[in-house]
């Protein structure tokens, strides 16, 4: 789709499309020619991501870039996701303690249960 059915589905301006590419945000669509870029519904669920991370979550673009950046390293274990994400959210400063191993522990048991 072009930039411009993104921004309908999505409801977010072009311009806000190309500075979440610019900031790297968003992953460059597929160049089609000299000016024109193809997106695809994954751009579409990465913009709506993006949208919950800043609007929802009230994350300013920076934090919401590194908590993109751990979503797309295949390498992190889902607990490490976790952290990053919940530490992003969670306002005020971080815990002064690590977590109780019990908890750990329980996440770890989910996780595996879930097959991540």
């Amino acid at each position: 789709m072009r930039i411009t059915e993104l921004a309908e589905t999505t409801g977010v301006p072009p311009a806000t499309v190309k500075y979440y590419v610019r900031e790297g945000l968003l992953p460059a669509g597929t160049r089609i020619g000299g000016n024109r870029t193809d997106y695809d519904d994954e751009h579409a669920r990465r913009i709506r991501l993006i949208r919950a991370l800043i609007d929802v979550g009230r994350l300013p673009v920076a934090r919401a870039r590194e908590v993109l950046a751990v979503l797309d390293d295949d390498d992190r274990r889902v607990q490490d996701v976790f952290a990053v994400a919940q530490d992003a959210l969670t306002p005020g400063p971080p815990a002064t303690e690590p977590p109780a191993s019990d908890a750990l522990a329980r996440i770890d048991a989910v996780t595996e249960a879930a097959g991540w």
